[in-house]
């Protein structure tokens, strides 16, 4: 077989998953800060928000389901293998004449454990609704209108992820939330949720370009 002459697509799956990836691991780590965007009081995950979204959702629509929940359960052990290595350089010695001190490494990078799993519980049961919901109304529409799939969808899957933090958070305020007051830890997921919404929406134009181009008959380039 000649892997050359196979047709191809101008997105590729595995460019897909891979900047999926990497913009969620370094979501998580831009996590530990909080800023105001307007009126929203978020953390800066949501600087990553507009990739993992787009990968998420052109997987989805795309390579379908399956290969969706494969992406997904791929980033959270990247996730994970990111924790542990975090771990582990925390609790490794810190050299003489080291330009960052051990206090200033942990005050950034010190997550946690029940905090972490909020983080991931939320985004691995939000990721599963979202997909789920995308395919349930792609069906209802009979593959028409991707702005309603899309809309509805990442609705459901923020809808699901805010509620899984939320219960994390009252459940046990002091491991999640640390020193953040109860009132405004929720206030965070939420208006992070409703932020990310409104991304959404507007990155719509960008998945139906991107949509269109890979729907295109390829044409390999003349020799």
């Amino acid at each position: 077989m000649q892997y050359a002459d196979a047709p191809r697509r101008p997105v590729s799956l595995l460019w897909l998953a891979g900047l999926h990836v990497a913009a969620l691991v370094v979501g998580h780590v831009l996590g530990s800060k909080s800023a105001e965007l307007g009126p929203f009081l978020v953390t800066l995950t949501v600087l990553t928000f507009p990739i993992t979204f787009l990968t998420t959702d052109l997987v989805n629509e795309l390579e379908g389901r399956d290969w969706a929940r494969r992406v997904t359960a791929i980033g959270l052990a990247a996730v994970v293998l990111a924790y542990v290595m975090i771990e582990l350089a925390r609790r490794l010695p810190v050299a003489i004449g080291s330009h960052l001190p051990a206090d200033a490494f942990d005050h950034v990078l010190a997550v946690p454990f029940a905090h972490v799993a909020a983080l991931l519980s939320g985004y691995g049961f939000g990721q599963l609704v979202d997909i789920d919901m995308f395919h349930r109304v792609r069906e209802l529409t009979k593959g028409g209108r991707l702005w309603m799939r899309v809309i509805i969808s990442t609705a459901a899957g923020e809808l699901a992820d805010g509620f899984v933090v939320t219960a994390f958070v009252l459940i046990a305020p002091a491991a999640t939330a640390g020193p953040t007051p109860i009132p405004a830890a929720l206030e965070i997921t939420w208006d992070q949720a409703m932020l990310r919404l409104v991304m959404a929406v507007a990155l719509l134009p960008v998945i139906y370009i991107i949509h269109r181009a890979n729907r295109a008959p390829f044409r390999p380039p003349s020799s």
